[in-house]
């Protein structure tokens, strides 16, 4: 019947394992239920079948009880699961690896992850070991997880056990662990798995080395970079690099840079890249432009992203007639400069005190082809609210959305700033409105100044179709 897509009611269920109950073929009772809920998920009707079989028959296998909490799991009547469960115990229901798979999944993905750690507890005091499935539901505890003991707990389980997550299972939790920053658990599955002869592939170990460089436990990232048996890739020593370069480790970025050759390796435009970045951040320009002479030696050519880092870094050290001159070599260079050096080099105008030089560049980006930003208004808006031109910071806020881009929460937190700042309230109130009827939230800055507004009684009046409608609190 199922199979002409015809769905059996509850009447002609019945008969079949009415018939099936009076012979004795309790097997056969439990594949129906199995049936019924995997197939035509008629729970309901499931659990009334293990009523029966509890009032007039034996008890019910244990791959009964899986079937009627997969399918109560799959139907989020959590109560029913738990206390299905519960009736297991009290009933001396041989419990096994199977039964806390499904109860460990099937309350992390309703999100129940406190009682899916307790699950899992239980499991470790029974002396039950986890398997492959159980990994992949260790997974979405330790995703989901708040704090560092679930994960310690689940990194325990999994060393205690006897079977092995696949390689894949171990760099996803590992990656999850040090997303997490319990980087002990990760060292300790890193381990296992060394000692198991498996091994993660590159782009895996790129992804660790990079989330441990960027958290500053360099201890960790060195240890798996330098270990024996194991050349690491160039992605790899870019991403120790860039970790380095980003907490202030020049030096040792350097002295690991110039050791890429060593390892048999050649530095590709992304590793000269993260050089060029990190120089330029710290205003190192002589050491990045020493780089990209290297870069140039090797037969690389710069791309856009080295150009935008050596316009930001020449506007930081004040050299504006250098960036201007990078700005203009794109050109010679048969590129066009993109939309991210156009916001390099007008930012770094405006830091100059060269308003007035960024807003003519400004004016060229449609000559250009490109089309400005949101982040390219929102430099030009903040300069003007700051030089008190508010009405040409209007009219370019304004023109955001008829040139299609869209103001976001730093366009209305920079003019609303500019309108209080020289105590246009009104003119900051109505946009402040538009802030909010767009589901964005008001900065610090805007909020102090809010404050401040609110003692004054002319202020309070102003905005208490605010306070009508959103609260005091809403200020705080």
């Amino acid at each position: 019947m199922i199979a002409q897509g015809i769905s059996p009611d509850l009447f002609i269920y019945n008969s079949f394992i009415s018939g099936l109950c009076k012979a004795g073929l309790w097997d056969d009772v439990t594949e129906m239920i199995k049936e019924m809920v995997s197939k035509v998920s008629k729970v309901n009707e499931a659990i009334d079948i293990y009523d029966f079989m509890i009032n007039r028959g034996p008890d019910p296998l244990v791959e009964t009880y899986h079937s009627l909490l997969d399918g109560l799991f799959k139907v989020c009547r959590l109560t029913d699961v738990t206390e299905l469960f519960k009736l297991m115990r009290h009933r001396d229901v041989r419990l096994d690896v199977v039964t806390y798979n499904i109860m460990i999944s099937g309350y992390c993905k309703n999100g129940k992850i406190e009682e899916a750690v307790q699950v899992i507890r239980e499991m470790d005091c029974k002396g039950l070991k986890a398997d492959t499935y159980t990994y992949a539901a260790l997974i979405h505890v330790v995703n989901q997880a708040g704090d560092s003991e679930v994960a310690k707990e689940v990194v325990d389980a999994i060393c205690k056990s006897d079977c092995s997550p696949s390689i894949q299972q171990y760099s996803v939790l590992i990656d999850c662990l040090v997303k997490k920053e319990y980087f002990e658990g990760a060292r300790r599955l890193l381990r296992r798995m060394e000692r198991e002869g498996k091994r993660m592939c590159d782009a895996s170990y790129t992804t660790l080395i990079h989330g441990l460089s960027q958290a500053g436990n360099w201890d960790f990232a060195q240890e798996i970079f330098y270990a024996t048996g194991r050349t690491p890739s160039i992605n790899e020593c870019g991403a120790l690099i860039d970790g380095m370069m980003k907490n202030g480790k020049v030096a040792d970025a350097k002295r690991l840079f110039d050791e890429i050759p060593d390892k048999g390796l050649v530095p590709d435009v992304i590793t000269y890249n993260i050089m060029i970045g990190g120089y330029c951040k710290y205003g190192k320009l002589e050491e990045a432009i020493d780089i990209i002479r290297r870069m140039t030696y090797e037969g690389l050519k710069p791309d856009n992203y080295t150009y935008t880092s050596l316009i930001h870094a020449s506007c930081l050290a004040g050299d504006v007639d250098a960036a201007q001159g990078i700005f203009n070599a794109i050109w010679k260079s048969g590129h066009s400069p993109d939309i991210y050096q156009f916001n390099a080099l007008i930012s770094g105008l405006i830091k100059n005190g060269k308003l007035e030089d960024a807003k003519r560049l400004f004016g060229e980006i449609p000559n250009m082809g490109l089309v400005a930003d949101v982040v390219t208004y929102n430099i030009i808006i903040d300069a003007l609210c700051k030089h008190k031109m508010l009405s040409e910071a209007r009219a370019l806020f304004f023109e955001l959305e008829p040139k299609g881009c869209s103001p976001d929460s730093v366009s209305f937190n920079t003019i609303i700033s500019g309108f209080l700042e020289e105590n246009k309230v009104k003119d900051a109130v109505l946009l402040l409105q538009s802030m909010l009827d767009r589901k964005f939230t008001p900065n610090d800055g805007v909020k102090c100044r809010l404050r401040r507004l609110l003692a004054r009684a002319d202020g309070r009046k102003t905005l208490q179709p605010l306070l009508d409608t959103y609260g005091k609190n809403f200020f705080e």
